[in-house]
């Protein structure tokens, strides 16, 4: 990792609320969305509403491109973190079942890391645009 790509990681945590766009067609479709980091990545939890046939899941598998909008709160100025990428099903078991036990309101959305409509999609990162809080310049990797 560069030093910037340091700083930009130091500021997630282990969830956070992001602004999640996919694309639909020719138009981008944006939703709140918990972010999860870990220690080997960035990861979401979806499917509630829809499991595998959800809305989002279908864009993502028409178009696997991602970006997403973290506010990150200055006392002057805030910043903000945009991430972008692709964002792929997981599909190993051993992944799947450490997220949906790390995250604690999992189980109250899907009562078992088997359970159908529980989701699991990786974001693989290609590139950020940062602005630390209370800085005026946009940075990108």
């Amino acid at each position: 990792m560069t030093e910037l790509t340091d700083r930009i990681y130091g500021h997630f945590k282990e969830q956070q609320v992001v602004s999640f766009a996919t694309v639909e067609g020719q138009q981008p479709r944006v939703r709140p969305m918990t972010l999860i980091h870990s220690e080997d990545g960035f990861y979401m939890i979806t499917g509630a509403r829809g499991g595998k046939n959800a809305q989002k899941l279908r864009q993502v598998r028409e178009n696997p491109r991602f970006e997403y909008y973290l506010a990150l709160k200055g006392e002057r100025m805030d910043g903000f973190i945009r991430g972008m990428g692709e964002a792929l099903e997981v599909n190993d078991q051993d992944t799947r079942g450490r997220i949906y036990n790390m995250i604690g309101w999992a189980s109250g959305f899907f009562p078992t890391v088997d359970h159908p409509g529980y989701v699991l999609m990786e974001l693989r990162h290609d590139g950020f645009s940062f602005r630390e809080p209370d800085m005026t310049e946009i940075l990108r990797t």
